[in-house]
């Protein structure tokens, strides 16, 4: 779980003693590269893959590849090869 604290209505400077919390939800066979940031309420779908150093602000789609600051999608690995894989229990 990540957060972030009230600074929008907080009852200090900088910012309030109250904490928002904010999920982050990563799917099974996801590969996540070294050094990536992930920034709350982002789900990260099944079989995707984040490169190293990336910055992931948003929900990664299925079996995408994604990279960068912010993380955007490169391409899509192959859903049907995934799928087969998977079935056979390939990982």
């Amino acid at each position: 779980m990540l957060g972030s604290h009230d600074y929008e209505y907080g009852d200090k400077i900088p910012y309030g003693i109250h904490y928002k919390p904010k999920n982050v939800v990563i799917d099974d066979f996801v590969w996540i590269g070294s050094n990536v940031i992930i920034s709350g309420n982002v789900h990260i779908a099944e079989g995707a893959i984040v490169a190293v150093g990336s910055v992931v602000v948003k929900d990664v789609p299925p079996c995408a590849i994604v990279g960068g600051n912010p993380a955007k999608i490169i391409k899509y690995r192959d859903i049907e090869q995934f799928n087969r894989l998977k079935a056979k229990g390939r990982f």
